[in-house]
């Protein structure tokens, strides 16, 4: 592709069932990546991306989604004169993917995804009074004002006694990502991505429809990973109706 001056991606796991007898389950990753000028408005106001690549595998400490993401990233134009904008969920495997991509950028912006920071905390029951002081932690995050929001989120936790092992994970989680929070807030004012909640039904598309619909069904690594693979060339734009739909189709 042509080279890009800015790329997206947005990188998340999922839990699929396993045939293993060691393992209830094993995490399968999955990488969206487009331009922000493939970011467009349908005739009913919906956002959607028009152009994008992706990749998907079983996480087996990156023997097959580093890759996977590189090439989906120079698909989309990745070159040295490249920046990137990396919005994770937290994860340290989908961050060690995502920083496998900065040597070949010209430089790389890690954020955590807002998405994810706002489904924990809407997750958390808690009385009134209490759930009131988590939301102003939420708005402090917001803004980008981490250490304000860790020390109101410490004291939070020595304040309960309902959820707050959750709270505690809150913090954890928080505490872990806190370098790769940013003014959630100025970022959207100025048109910039800070959140893969239009990348989620991508994932959806890829892992829970097809591999987690069914309440037992049961995968093997060597057998999930090549339907991953194939659904992550369907989510791709162009690169199903172009080069594979015919050949896979056919060959069934």
């Amino acid at each position: 592709a042509n080279p890009a001056k800015e790329l997206i991606v947005n990188i998340d796991g999922g839990h699929i069932a396993t045939t293993r007898p060691d393992k209830r389950s094993m995490e399968a990753i999955t990488s969206v990546i487009y331009r922000p000028e493939a970011l467009k408005v349908d005739r009913s106001g919906n956002n959607y991306i028009s152009n994008k690549n992706c990749a998907a595998a079983i996480d087996s400490d990156g023997e097959h989604i580093i890759p996977a993401t590189i090439i989906a990233a120079l698909k989309q134009g990745l070159s040295e004169e490249t920046h990137i904008t990396v919005i994770c969920d937290g994860a340290k495997n989908c961050w060690k993917v995502a920083k496998s991509l900065k040597p070949m950028a010209k430089n790389t912006t890690l954020i955590l995804d807002w998405f994810h920071i706002g489904m924990r905390i809407q997750n958390i029951s808690l009385p009134p009074l209490q759930k009131d002081k988590l939301l102003r932690i939420k708005w402090h995050l917001w803004r980008g004002n981490v250490k304000n929001a860790l020390v109101r989120l410490k004291q939070l936790i020595e304040q309960v006694d309902k959820n707050k092992g959750l709270l505690e994970k809150l913090f954890k989680y928080i505490s872990n990502n806190k370098d790769k929070i940013v003014d959630y807030r100025k970022r959207k004012i100025d048109g910039l991505a800070f959140t893969s909640s239009l990348a989620e039904s991508t994932v959806e598309s890829l892992i829970n429809r097809r591999c987690k619909g069914h309440q037992h069904m049961r995968w093997s690594q060597d057998g999930l990973n090549p339907i991953l693979q194939l659904r992550a060339v369907i989510g791709s734009n162009k690169e199903w109706n172009t080069k594979w739909r015919t050949a896979v189709l056919n060959a069934t």
